[in-house]
């Protein structure tokens, strides 16, 4: 049975935007490696981290009852890829759908996964997710440089794909490299393009990057500023004392902004959200190379 992967920004849809909104209230955000280096160790009661959760979601059902809103970080064409996997998971063709990506935010693949799983109405249809910091990434660091200035993408390879799909699955056997659909937009492949000869398959949808004007951007932040509003967390004493509004935010590898109240998060959060890089012209989908990968990758599947 098949094992399919996908990648998360400009595959699955674009999250630049979204992203900017974790420092507000993804408590995996704050403790992130990269931004524990100047602080101190995040500690969050569980009823904020209660409502923390709750206005995630909240949000997320804001993006979701706005279908404008939402094309600009969904990519249109979803259905390509995922009626036709969910339609093999009924069958039992499809045994696992996990999410790869090298993006430090974890709070945008949390986003996706809801987004996706609530429009398709399958819970539980990715199994795992894994990012920049997921512990089974070990293979995928080896061009990492200890306290370098300089990001460097990490690698994505069949040693930790292999894992992650024996993670998701609770096995111990190797996939077969022709019951792999690996599915990323990047122009230049990883290295899992070196397993394509032996049967790996490498689908690269078309790239997306919609076009976001400063009005957008405008409503998402308003989206998100009322969510804090309605969770009670702008007068929650404690979240207004935390580490969420009273830190030194980690950017561009090593500079650091120092956080002194929530005005100052806010303001943050919007620089952030203005250097996110939009399209220039309008995106335009093209299904057409994705329903004929993904309809020859099911067919050539062994049991």
């Amino acid at each position: 049975m098949a094992c399919v992967a996908f990648d998360l920004d400009n595959t699955l849809g674009f999250f630049e935007v979204v992203n900017a909104l974790a420092p507000m209230w993804s408590v995996e955000y704050i403790s992130a490696p990269d931004q524990h280096v100047y602080n101190a160790p995040v500690n969050i009661s569980y009823p904020l981290q209660n409502l923390l959760d709750r206005a995630k979601k909240i949000f997320a059902d804001y993006l979701l009852d706005d279908a404008n809103i939402l094309s600009t970080v969904l990519r249109p064409d979803l259905d390509a890829m995922i009626l036709p996997l969910l339609e093999a998971k009924k069958s039992r063709k499809v045994r696992t759908v996990i999410i790869y990506s090298n993006t430090g935010v974890t709070y945008s693949v949390q986003l996706a996964k809801y987004l996706i799983e609530t429009i398709y109405k399958c819970p539980g249809f990715f199994s795992l997710t894994a990012d920049h910091w997921h512990p089974l990434r070990e293979n995928d660091m080896v061009n990492q440089r200890p306290h370098s200035q300089t990001y460097v993408e990490p690698y994505k390879t069949i040693e930790t794909l292999q894992l992650l799909f024996k993670k998701a699955l609770h096995t111990k056997k190797a996939i077969p490299l022709q019951n792999i659909l690996f599915v990323d937009d990047r122009p230049e492949k990883h290295r899992l393009e070196e397993q394509e000869k032996d049967g790996l398959t490498y689908l690269m949808p078309k790239h997306f990057r919609p076009k976001i004007t400063t009005r957008h951007k405008e409503y998402i932040l308003f989206l998100a500023f009322k969510t804090l509003s309605d969770t009670g967390l702008l007068r929650n004493r404690e979240y207004l004392e935390s580490p969420f509004c009273k830190r030194n935010f980690i950017y561009d590898v090593v500079k650091k902004h120092p956080i002194q109240n929530f005005q100052e998060l806010l303001s943050h959060v919007c620089t952030l959200m203005s250097r996110a890089r939009s399209g220039e012209v309008y995106w335009t989908p093209n299904t057409g190379p994705i329903i004929s990968g993904i309809r020859t990758f099911l067919n050539q599947v062994k049991p």
